[in-house]
């Protein structure tokens, strides 16, 4: 077996010796001659400075916990803070091999006695190794070990808190009926004692000696609103309240021109996600159902969000207003990402998310913030004001942990069918400017770049014919719209003249 192969499988700058002698002679000889630093037992980083070396060793914890300690839980302090914590420490549970520490430059792992993987603990991608459920960390950070290795009892009470105003009581109560099934495997029962006392406390406005945290105590008083972002909605509102915009009767209503906008939608709206496939990759897996063997779930994405578009249940419906509104948008993510347990289809963000330097809503805000800011959609014109609205307000949250982008274009175009006008798409090209026009309203307040962007786009779109697919994608080329460097390309109409 070759070292390309067998010692870059798992990364770039990582390698692990196996039972092959020869790749383990080719690693030792290659550290020996100073290209390779042997960092502990079976694992080489590339060599560099210090800092270099624990750089590659921090990028890499996941792939070293493997090799190291196959069949571990990541749990306790590291389940909340990330994997490393502050102290450069990753906490392990495995049931055999407990009690030890394993040190890297810069990184130990500590291991733990506790069960091997249970039921809502998330396998990390192909590794043998596997990410607490939310209910087992809060078991064992509640549990009597180590300080060193639990989390504060605050930052439980505070997790807890995230979870109610995320996804209410309900939500609450279900983080508890699965904690109590752990219980007993988890040898946690004194733990869940504590964990029911907390919640119950949360639910009930008899919290007095059970509740420690400030937020805790003002649980009471309400589900928190970022007022700031408000402002901002407000000041979008106003500007989509008088602004000319085009009122565009949609092109591809029925047939088979609705199916190939709704394909092209997918296309678009997942590939500046990430979700990147060729055309006709993609054709195959919306018009022919050719999951791509090797990328279910990305095949899977796809899909979604080509029946949200499609679909009359979905297509032409907007989430009603207030807590209502958070409620389907929890379950437009939920069948859009089904396929991808890792991001928590359904609920919302529990971690703070960022773009850039830009902090969207923190999590404890996000019920509140949706719901206030769906009422003032209505206070808004119909048609393009309000979808242009409904974008930036879910753009502007980011109420979930992945697909926040995808969705506030789902629910824009959801309007605009809604009122018979032609859904928008953002092709590839266009899509660094469109951020740029987002990224200036929350930064500077400025409303006009996006409100401008928008229009052009919906007057783009109303250019193609939608009935043929091939002749479709062959315009789509022709206008530069698949692809990704504004510096090199312009986007064009389909008639040929500068869309832009």
């Amino acid at each position: 077996m070759s070292l390309s192969k067998a010692g870059k499988r798992h990364s770039e700058d990582v390698f692990f010796t196996t039972a092959d002698p020869a790749l383990a002679r080719s690693l030792q000889r290659r550290a020996k001659e100073g290209s390779l630093t042997r960092v502990g037992r079976g694992v080489y980083v590339e060599s560099g400075s210090e800092e270099e070396v624990s750089g590659r060793i921090h990028r890499n914890w996941q792939r070293i916990a493997a090799h190291a300690v196959p069949g571990a839980v990541v749990t306790h302090l590291s389940a909340f803070a990330g994997g490393i914590t502050a102290s450069n420490e990753v906490v392990l549970s495995h049931p055999t091999r407990f009690n030890r520490r394993i040190r890297y430059p810069d990184l130990t792992l500590v291991l733990i006695k506790g069960p091997g993987p249970q039921p809502g603990d998330l396998r990390l991608g192909s590794l043998d190794l596997y990410w607490a459920s939310q209910e087992r960390a809060l078991l064992e950070n509640l549990s009597r070990g180590s300080a060193t290795t639990r989390a504060a009892r605050d930052a439980v009470e505070e997790r807890l808190i995230t979870c109610l105003n995320a996804n209410k009581e309900a939500g609450l109560n279900q983080v508890r009926d699965r904690a109590r099934a752990l219980a007993d495997p988890l040898d946690a029962t004194a733990s869940f004692d504590v964990l029911n006392r907390i919640i119950g406390a949360l639910l009930s406005t008899h919290s007095k000696g059970v509740l420690k945290t400030k937020a805790g105590l003002a649980i009471a008083q309400g589900t928190p609103i970022d007022m700031e972002r408000i402002d901002l909605f407000s000041t979008l509102a106003t500007a989509l309240r008088t602004a000319i915009l085009p009122d565009i009767t949609d092109v591809a209503a029925q047939g088979s021109a609705r199916i190939h906008f709704a394909f092209l939608e997918s296309y678009f709206s997942n590939y500046v996600e990430g979700t990147r496939f060729s055309v006709e990759e993609a054709e195959g897996i919306v018009l022919r159902n050719q999951i791509v063997a090797q990328r279910p779930k990305d095949s899977h994405d796809i899909l979604g969000v080509f029946n949200l578009a499609y679909r009359a249940e979905t297509r032409a419906a907007v989430p009603p207003v207030g807590d209502d509104f958070v409620d389907l948008l929890q379950e437009r993510h939920r069948v859009m990402l089904e396929r991808r347990p890792e991001v928590d289809p359904g609920h919302l963000k529990l971690e703070a998310n960022y773009a850039g330097t830009t902090q969207f809503v923190q999590p404890s805000h996000v019920r509140g913030t949706l719901a206030e800011g769906s009422r003032l959609a209505l206070t808004i014109p119909e048609g393009m004001a309000r979808a242009i609205y409904y974008l930036f307000l879910i753009v502007e949250v980011h109420p979930f942990a992945d697909g926040n982008g995808r969705l506030s274009r789902l629910v824009m175009n959801a309007e605009l069918s809604r009122c018979g006008r032609s859904r928008i798409t953002i092709p590839t090209l266009f899509h660094p400017q469109f951020v740029d026009c987002l990224r200036a309203l929350t930064q500077s307040g400025r409303p006009e770049p996006l409100i401008n962007a928008l229009s052009r786009m919906g007057s783009w779109c109303a250019t193609f014919d939608y009935a043929d697919l091939a002749g479709l994608v062959s315009a789509m080329r022709s206008a530069n719209a698949f692809e990704e460097s504004p510096a090199d390309f312009r986007l064009l109409n389909a008639d040929g003249s500068r869309a832009t």
